[in-house]
């Protein structure tokens, strides 16, 4: 229990580190079940989406499956440019932009 200034009592020490709380663990059971019975239904409403719709929706999805990618600095003692052409390592020349 905890006191009037949302302070856990003497003597609780509240939920041990590393336990998960109980009523999330059960709402992501409960939402789990709900999607893995409606997987049919949700594939036809995703797929007659609008193909910008769909992968707005795909990716707002993805952030809860694949981990998000975070930019780093690199920082190096090094003054040597190096020059990366991706066009050139696709196939790409200036006759393909063109057209």
């Amino acid at each position: 229990m905890r006191d009037d200034k949302g302070r856990f009592a003497e003597g609780n020490e509240g939920r041990p580190k590393g336990i998960p709380n109980k009523t999330t663990t059960e709402i992501r059971e409960a939402f789990s079940e709900l999607l893995q019975g409606n997987l049919e239904q949700l594939k036809v409403d995703i797929a007659s989406l609008e193909p910008k719709e769909r992968v707005k929706l795909l990716l707002d999805m993805a952030q809860f499956v694949v981990p998000k990618l975070r930019s780093i600095d690199l920082q190096s003692d090094i003054e040597e440019t190096i020059t990366i052409d991706f066009n050139e390592s696709i196939g790409w020349n200036k006759t393909d932009d063109e057209n």
